[in-house]
């Protein structure tokens, strides 16, 4: 999943970078730069690195970068409703159902012996642990905001 984010990505940039630039001037230092100013790519694939390497670590580091990303996933739905706002309906049920899915997965993790035996966690460890997941989740979220803006003031 990861290593398919990061190639869709890559992918995704080179579409955006041809529609501004010709086969020569597309890969020169300025206009990458211009490029990440203006698209919002690679922080889904940074986002998603985090949670991959999680998965892999059988220690507190894996359990708090796993409920980080969900953290993440819950900031940044609330930076897109502020943002954007509620319109109708169906997005207020989108944003619910983005709320409730990575709550619930927190939720799980936090309530099954059997994901805290795996990543060696003691039950009065985790309110600890999972305060530092929501400032990674947190930070995540302020990554992709300034990484956007400070690149954009840059150029």
């Amino acid at each position: 999943m990861v290593v398919g984010i990061w190639i869709w990505e890559i992918t995704q940039f080179d579409e955006f970078l041809k529609s501004f630039y010709n086969w020569n001037e597309r890969l020169e230092i300025p206009n990458i730069l211009y490029g990440l100013a203006f698209s919002n790519v690679f922080t889904a694939a940074i986002a998603s690195s985090i949670l991959g390497i999680g998965l892999f670590l059988k220690n507190k580091t894996g359990w708090i970068l796993i409920t980080g990303w969900y953290w993440f996933l819950i900031t940044n739905g609330i930076k897109s409703i502020f943002e954007e706002g509620i319109k109708d309906s169906t997005d207020f049920f989108q944003a619910l159902f983005f709320f409730l899915i990575p709550l619930g997965l927190i939720f799980l993790m936090n309530k099954f012996n059997g994901i805290s035996e795996y990543h060696k966690i003691q039950s009065s460890k985790k309110l600890k642990l999972n305060l530092l997941a929501i400032g990674i989740g947190i930070l995540l979220a302020v990554f992709r905001v300034v990484k956007k803006n400070l690149l954009q003031q840059c150029l």
